[in-house]
């Protein structure tokens, strides 16, 4: 008995070490998504405090919506990829299933235009495990830098980034033997951008440069890919369509740009729809997992903490 008492307090102590807010441990992939809105629709979360829902709009499991009498939109289940009209005065709460019904009109599911949002649910899920908030250790930085393993750039999104390491640090970066001095930056995160290249896979490692001096090398070479060409003529028609399907929405952009590995130009889409968009705390963990994909440790930790005092303010 002792022993499984000193077990569950050690459970209970790492909980509390890692500081996991419960609604951001359990929280599911949205069920739906709300596109189309016109005139007035509300939303709640615990059916007592409203909110204005005014462009797309992704909906979880116990959202309860409403509509006033001006109000019309289409709800798109995100497992199904099909479609309900929802009419004006009508209130419909989310299960797992979808859209529930409470009075109004919500037409019968047909099979929605094009795939907006593929793969987002997996990417949704994976995404919550970056929003957890550890207790800040007073560690020296190494000098040893992580980058993304292999990145999609091309003409119109040629950036690469990486982690600042310090204004006393410069950078090189080698692309398939050819070396680009980086000068050192004050802020967390390095961004460059690549000269053209040919369309395929490049080699590339980011080396850390003190006082002329190189003190980081990295063991393995990373991939940077070229999109050009046929690539890049599907990428632009899909974005086009996503465009066409979604006029301005800029997070169903950032989606798409992340799905084709284009994980800089996502983040910056990102970055772009919740400076724009700041009461979408939902989906806020998009953002932090692009820079954990980008290796940006500050900026993830950064947000993760603004994550979580959003929640609270929230809640």
């Amino acid at each position: 008995m002792k022993s499984t008492f000193m077990k569950i307090g050690v459970m209970l102590i790492s909980i509390l070490w890692l500081g996991v807010g419960a609604e951001a441990f359990a929280k599911s992939p949205p069920v739906a998504m709300l596109t189309q809105v016109k005139g007035k629709i509300e939303y709640s979360k615990d059916g007592q405090k409203w909110k204005k829902i005014r462009r797309n709009k992704f909906l979880f499991e116990g959202y309860t919506v409403r509509t006033g009498d001006d109000g019309s939109a289409k709800l798109v289940n995100q497992i199904t990829n099909m479609s309900r009209d929802v009419g004006p005065n009508t209130e419909f709460k989310i299960s797992s299933k979808g859209g529930e019904l409470v009075s109004g009109i919500l037409s019968k599911p047909m099979q929605a235009s094009g795939d907006l949002v593929a793969s987002l649910n997996k990417r949704f899920a994976k995404a919550q495990r970056y929003t957890t908030v550890r207790r800040s250790v007073n560690k020296k930085k190494k000098l040893k830098l992580n980058t993304i393993k292999e990145v999609t750039l091309s003409a119109a999104h040629p950036d690469l980034v990486w982690e600042g390491m310090g204004s006393d640090i410069a950078y090189r970066l080698t692309i398939d033997g050819t070396s680009y001095d980086v000068p050192a930056v004050n802020g967390s995160m390095v961004r460059f951008s690549v000269p053209t290249l040919s369309s395929g896979d490049h080699e590339y490692t980011v080396e850390l440069v003190k006082d002329g001096e190189t003190v980081y090398s990295p063991k393995k070479s990373h991939i940077i890919k070229w999109m050009d060409g046929n690539h890049l003529a599907a990428f632009n028609q899909g974005l086009a369509s996503v465009k066409s399907a979604a006029p301005g929405d800029d997070f169903l952009l950032a989606n798409y740009l992340e799905e084709k590995g284009m994980t800089v130009a996502a983040m910056d889409m990102y970055r772009k729809y919740f400076t724009e968009n700041a009461d979408d705390i939902d989906m806020y963990p998009m953002l932090i997992k692009s820079y954990h994909d980008l290796k940006l440790k500050d900026m993830k930790k950064a947000e993760a903490v603004k994550y979580n005092q959003m929640l609270e303010e929230d809640g």
